[in-house]
């Protein structure tokens, strides 16, 4: 098990985020690992981590999946987009969004100055696999098929993906290392541009598997 981060490193990692970044928002597929890398990440920052879903689920008094099967995704997105608009006002935070909320139109137009949003890319068979090791149930995977599924909603949701400013890939990384990476881009300063206009291009070769 990886040390959680001194008050010393905490304050020395803080002193190298550039002053543009007042929060950083995570996205991508479900099993991407966002909730997991969030907590490391915000941990090593001395930041808050905020997991949207689990907004949603002290808000509503039921978990995602029981809203979805109680009152449908509609309202669910609705609820979902609601409180993401409101998440999105914390300061010196990291943000794990849920896989569907980027494609909700203007959700991913909310990402204005000051937002570093990182997109953690995964291939839906490596999504689930991870996916299988957790007992949460994943309505929107309960088909026949589950893999052509996962592709199905990937890539429908890519393209909203794309708008984020980096992408740092997943694959055969754990967490601390996909969290050290953003950490590393950060410090480096290569994402300044990005956190100041959020959604104009996007840094992806820099978080290629290879370089991770």
């Amino acid at each position: 098990m990886d040390k959680p981060p001194t008050a010393f490193e905490r304050r020395a990692t803080a002193s190298q985020i550039p002053s543009t970044v007042s929060r950083v928002v995570l996205i991508g597929f479900m099993g991407a690992g966002k909730s997991t890398v969030g907590r490391r990440l915000a941990s090593a920052m001395g930041w808050e981590c905020v997991d949207l879903d689990d907004e949603i689920a002290d808000r509503e008094g039921m978990e995602v999946p029981e809203i979805i099967r109680r009152r449908g995704i509609a309202v669910f997105r609705a609820v979902e987009s609601r409180m993401g608009r409101e998440v999105l006002r914390r300061r010196r935070a990291v943000i794990a969004v849920g896989g569907g909320w980027p494609s909700e139109p203007g959700n991913m137009d909310l990402l204005g100055k000051g937002t570093l949003s990182v997109w953690l890319q995964v291939s839906p068979e490596t999504a689930l696999r991870r996916l299988a090791r957790s007992r949460a149930p994943r309505p929107l995977l309960g088909s026949p098929d589950p893999l052509a599924q996962a592709e199905s909603l990937l890539a429908a949701r890519s393209a909203h993906y794309r708008r984020a400013a980096l992408a740092v890939d997943t694959e055969g990384h754990s967490p601390h290392d996909v969290a050290a990476r953003i950490l590393e881009l950060l410090r480096s300063g290569g994402a300044r541009a990005q956190a100041a206009q959020a959604g104009e291009g996007m840094l992806a070769a820099r978080g290629r598997a290879g370089e991770l």
